[in-house]
């Protein structure tokens, strides 16, 4: 999926990157503490444990139904995590391979469209010494996605 970027301003990009400080710092600390090379369920019941321990109100394994014509799919989105924030909230996948690709962000990019979500997250954790992180903002009034 391409959607087009919208440039942001240094305090919208400083208040984005903010916004999403201590949940890159609880993936840094994961990757930290497991090694390389192990699979993506355990490093997400890590970040997962993280997350609930500093009272982040997140939920694994989330499901989304798309609405088509007004009406909810029986089909569902599902996401490794959606994490509840009063300004927007936040999608995360999460990853243990060697490199993230398109592929990867196609997918996140499809969750954050589907469910109108502003921020997504794309985490690598097979990546050493420190995990791949990307982060993303999309806007639904233009339907712009911007790495940030």
């Amino acid at each position: 999926m391409l959607l087009p970027k919208k440039e942001l301003s240094a305090e919208q990009r400083k208040w984005m990157v903010e916004y999403v400080y201590d949940i890159v710092g609880f993936a840094h600390d994961v990757c930290r503490q497991l090694p390389c090379g192990l699979p993506e369920y355990i490093y997400q019941e890590a970040f997962f444990t993280t997350l609930s321990n500093h009272h982040i109100t997140a939920h694994k394994e989330w499901m989304f139904h798309p609405l088509f014509n007004g009406q909810p799919l029986q089909s569902y989105l599902k996401m490794d995590f959606m994490i509840e924030r009063e300004q927007g909230n936040i999608i995360i996948e999460t990853k243990a391979i060697e490199e993230l690709t398109n592929r990867e962000r196609a997918q996140l990019f499809g969750y954050m469209a589907g469910t109108s979500f502003p921020f997504g997250l794309l985490i690598n954790f097979a990546t050493y010494p420190k995990p791949q992180i990307e982060r993303y903002f999309f806007d639904k009034k233009d339907m712009t996605l911007t790495a940030f």
